[in-house]
């Protein structure tokens, strides 16, 4: 089960259009809404629901309803409600209803309150069409899949600049039952084009079932119905909305089904520090005032008081440098930045980064990798010892980047040892003129949650190291980087280390590291 539901940012309601809608006119006195009549014939029916059922191609000629057989079943239903008036008035009144905030690891975006309990009355009509006889009859003669007609989702959704909802595959499930369907009936402008973002993007899995690659794109059409059929491999996403003056509008819900099997997890390999090679590696690269005892004390008491601590300027100036220019000089060769970060991590329904792999480790420029070599020293366990008064047998490293349309999730398949993280931020801002990350982007933080509450935000920091003790139920993702970051990128070395039991006297597994794509 994926962990996402835990960081939801509290409902508010704040996003309301200034439409006018007339109030005082009862459901029934509104006819329910048509679908088109073709979707229902039985030579359309028979051809759409093979091609669904064994996965081929199909286009209807006379309305251009489509089947696409890869990656997975998916259609969609042009003019799927007859009248153009009925679409337009539904549009009014769904922009009326009161939307909430919906902001985690996952996404950014808007969503109104279950539509069953909407009181106007185009709303209400459609949702009386959802719920007939009528149309269970036809999603089930078009997907071949016996629905569960008791039981159904019905939302409103918004998506403005910058919004967004990352890979994932919708496959959840209770005791008895699980998504079978996924359907959205798109409200969007009549000129909504690829360039406006907000596409549907559907995902290629590997032979492991992980997805590697978006392979097909369906861009909203209004009056458009597009559905897919849901299982342990249907990973998909709603692209960034790039358009500054339109939104993205919908009403999306899901049908009930049969239950669908899931994956299994991964975890990270940890390997115990190593001597150092010099024993004044400390006083050669990190910042004179951080090794005085006296500044050593307060770390300490700020530590022990907020189990984390941010030291700026961590290396000293003339050692930051050389790490950066020797970084970016790599990166500005002909192989861009793909000659240092050479490995995509994934799966997408996990994480989207690039990093050092261990075949690329003699490409690492001197300077980090002394930074790196340190990190992974008893030497450096000895000082943040002194800050945190732990005992750190193992860890874990990475060097990452993070560019435009990365991210981390939370999900089962990524769950994190605890530990203390330390993180040592040399982030990249291309040709811009920002020296520093911009909090205004919203985009690219570490967020830090346990259950619905965000304990911690921190942001990539030019020569910053970052201490944080996450104890169990405390999880951290990396927010995706939005459009609105350009060029610049996150780098980092991300180092985990596990912290010594004083009880209990633990042997640390090793596992199989990330899968990457």
């Amino acid at each position: 089960m994926s962990k996402h539901g835990l960081t939801e940012t509290p409902g508010v309601p704040i996003k309301r259009s200034k439409l006018s809608v007339q109030d005082g006119t009862a459901a029934s006195s509104v006819n329910p809404p048509v679908f088109n009549s073709r979707y229902a014939e039985k030579a359309f029916t028979t051809a759409f629901v093979r091609a669904f059922r064994e996965r081929e191609s199909f286009q209807d000629q006379e309305t251009g309803a489509r089947v696409y057989e890869h990656p997975y079943p998916a259609a969609a239903l042009p003019n799927f409600l007859d009248s153009a008036d009925y679409v337009q008035t539904l549009r009014n009144e769904l922009l009326q209803e009161a939307y909430f905030h919906k902001s985690n690891d996952l996404y950014e975006f808007y969503q109104s309150e279950d539509l069953r309990l909407s009181k106007k009355p185009h709303i209400e009509a459609l949702k009386n069409a959802i719920y007939s006889h009528e149309f269970f009859a036809m999603m089930s003669s078009l997907t071949g899949i016996d629905l569960d007609p008791s039981v159904i989702d019905l939302n409103g959704n918004q998506y403005h600049e910058g919004c967004y909802l990352l890979c994932h595959d919708d496959d959840i499930k209770s005791e008895k039952e699980g998504r079978r369907i996924a359907f959205i009936l798109y409200l969007v402008d009549e000129d909504w084009s690829a360039a406006d973002g907000g596409a549907l993007d559907l995902f290629r899995c590997n032979e492991a079932g992980y997805p590697v690659e978006v392979a097909q794109s369906l861009v909203p059409v209004r009056n458009s119905l597009a559905f897919f059929e849901l299982s342990s491999t249907s990973y998909h996403q709603v692209a960034e909305v790039l358009s500054r003056d339109k939104t993205r509008i919908s009403i999306s819900g899901w049908f009930h089904g049969p239950l669908q099997t899931r994956l299994v997890s991964k975890t990270m390999p940890f390997y115990p520090l190593t001597s150092s090679e010099k024993d004044n590696e400390l006083e050669e690269l990190v910042n004179p005032d951080y090794l005085k005892k006296e500044t050593m004390a307060k770390m300490n008491n700020v530590f022990l008081d907020q189990s984390s601590i941010e030291l700026q300027g961590f290396f000293k100036p003339d050692v930051y440098k050389a790490l950066v220019q020797e970084v970016e000089a790599i990166e500005n060769e002909m192989d861009g930045f793909d000659s240092l970060w050479d490995e995509t991590m994934g799966p997408r329904h996990v994480r989207s980064y690039s990093r050092v792999s261990d075949k690329n480790h003699t490409t690492i420029p001197p300077t980090l990798a002394r930074a790196q070599s340190l990190f992974k020293s008893t030497l450096f366990e000895s000082f943040l010892k002194e800050v945190t008064n732990l005992a750190l047998p193992s860890a874990n490293a990475e060097l990452r980047m993070f560019k435009k349309g990365d991210y981390t999730l939370l999900h089962d398949h990524a769950l994190e040892k605890s530990g203390l993280d330390a993180v040592f931020s040399f982030p990249h801002f291309g040709a811009s003129a920002k020296q520093e990350w911009d909090e205004n982007w919203g985009a690219g933080a570490t967020h830090y949650v346990n259950g619905k509450s965000n304990l911690l935000t921190l942001q990539p920091k030019n020569n910053t190291l970052t201490l944080v003790l996450r104890d169990e139920g405390t999880l951290r993702f990396v927010r995706y980087l939005t459009a609105r970051v350009g060029e610049a990128r996150r780098r980092e070395l991300s180092m985990l280390y596990t912290v010594e039991d004083e009880d209990e006297d633990e042997e640390e597994e090793e596992g199989d590291g990330p899968t990457p794509e």
